[in-house]
């Protein structure tokens, strides 16, 4: 391999805005350029009532389980609004979905207690009972808007926990037909997309006709990050060059570096 894999290559990132710096960075230190399109936006707002109730027991739940790094985000700025002291969170035991998520974790200077061997969610509920006995035990999940019901079902249903949701942030499409970004990728085009989640795969969809690439322009290949947002890009009838194992940014470099041979 080169020292620069990746020069004179055209890389478009689509994660939110201010989360895609240190994949930018790996992939520039690689030798490519890399364009921004955050077609998804986050905002932190908590059910306050759910909020309320889960911090005024935090003391009760044996698990916090989070299933991404925002939940992780989402659920500490709130936590310390109310506590000063991370101590307040008592002996509660953390599970964590991936190595991205467990980061996250840590930058408070807590570390997880179980993290998924696999980054989606009913594997760490799998995980979770195999290991653990969950049996009436109190758990809180949190998670975002459009987080799917499988994982506290799994929990509830076999593993005959006690579970709480908390949804402390929400991912809502966000338009990028007007941004100068967007005239840069139709003007050039990329070698590769990369995208992170099936709702960035479906905003990208939704806005494709305004971000369809010029005649001439480079047509770029796709690389997904993780099997779930993998098979989101193949439902869209997009083909799929390359899936990053994980959400690291040295999985999406080598994911691509692969996909371009």
């Amino acid at each position: 391999m080169s020292k620069l894999p990746l020069r004179d290559r055209l890389i478009v990132l689509t994660r939110p805005e201010g989360r895609g710096a240190e994949w930018k960075s790996t992939l520039a230190d690689a030798g490519a350029a890399v364009i921004e399109l955050p077609l998804l936006e986050i905002s932190f707002e908590p059910d306050e009532d759910t909020l309320a109730d889960v911090l005024d027991t935090i003391g009760e739940y044996d698990w916090i389980v989070f299933t991404s790094a925002n939940g992780v985000r989402g659920f500490f700025d709130r936590f310390f609004q109310r506590f000063s002291d991370i101590r307040s969170i008592g002996g509660v035991r953390f599970a964590c979905v991936g190595p991205a998520t467990e980061k996250a974790l840590r930058a408070y200077h807590l570390d997880a207690d179980l993290v998924a061997a696999q980054p989606d969610a009913v594997a760490l509920g799998r995980e979770l009972m195999t290991k653990y006995n969950v049996e009436n035990q109190k758990l809180v999940i949190a998670t975002g808007n459009l987080a799917g019901n499988e994982l506290p079902r799994l929990l509830m249903e076999e593993g005959l926990a006690i579970v709480d949701i908390l949804k402390v942030y929400s991912t809502d499409q966000k338009s990028v037909a007007e941004a100068p970004e967007a005239a840069e990728f139709r003007r050039r085009g990329a070698d590769v997309i990369v995208f992170a989640s099936p709702s960035a795969v479906e905003s990208f969809m939704h806005q494709a006709a305004s971000l369809r690439p010029d005649v001439g322009a480079r047509q770029p290949q796709v690389v997904a990050v993780g099997p779930t947002t993998a098979e989101a890009v193949r439902r869209a009838g997009i083909p799929l060059a390359g899936t990053a194992a994980a959400p690291t940014a040295k999985a999406i470099r080598e994911a691509i570096i692969e996909a371009l041979g």
